[in-house]
């Protein structure tokens, strides 16, 4: 049996790691299991960004990819970013087998809200199934609604459903069938 692995990066509250394990048990109908922590990703911190690669966190992950992992999913608390961008909420390898969200930029708490951890949750979900969606080959999508559309801001991120639109739906059903499963 192969399985999708949630990789804490540094220390992750254990309730939303099974938040997220059950989430995408359910999305990719898969198996999903919490591995063991890695360290802290100072290795990846850029001090004149002051915020951390996500690429070099990525690799991190990418490097314990245990035998019967069918995808691996890194799950850092820290500001990501890419050369290109300003920030990231994650990063993945498309069509290959592992990827990174930061829960860092989706707490309302940052943002001058109080905390809102229904709202958090939902946010943490939709980063991850957009991730993974990546890793079984799918694009980013025109569609706002759809969990493949590209957050460039936590607005778009909050618009946008947990699930694939039906068009991304068919793709990934297809990709899961070349690797195996079936939805």
């Amino acid at each position: 049996m192969r399985y999708i692995y949630v990789v804490p990066v540094g220390e992750i509250e254990q309730d939303i790691l099974e938040t997220l394990r059950e989430a995408i048990e359910k999305r990719f109908k898969v198996k999903c299991k919490v591995a063991d922590p890695l360290e802290h990703p100072g290795y990846a911190y850029d001090s004149h960004r002051r915020q951390y690669g996500s690429t070099a966190i990525l690799r991190k992950v990418k490097s314990i990819l245990p035998r019967d992992a069918l995808r691996v999913l890194g799950v850092a608390d820290v500001d990501l970013y890419v050369p290109e961008l300003n920030f990231v909420f994650g990063e993945a390898e498309i069509g290959g087998e592992s990827a990174v969200i930061s829960l860092y930029r989706l707490r309302p708490e940052l943002y001058s809200s109080s905390p809102d951890e229904k709202l958090f949750r939902i946010r943490a979900i939709k980063e991850a199934v957009h991730e993974l969606g990546h890793t079984f080959s799918l694009r980013h999508c025109p569609d706002p609604k759809c969990v493949m559309h590209f957050s460039n801001s936590l607005a778009d991120t909050d618009i946008k459903s947990t699930d694939p639109c039906p068009r991304c739906e068919s793709e990934l059903s297809l990709s899961l069938e070349r690797v195996g499963f079936w939805v």
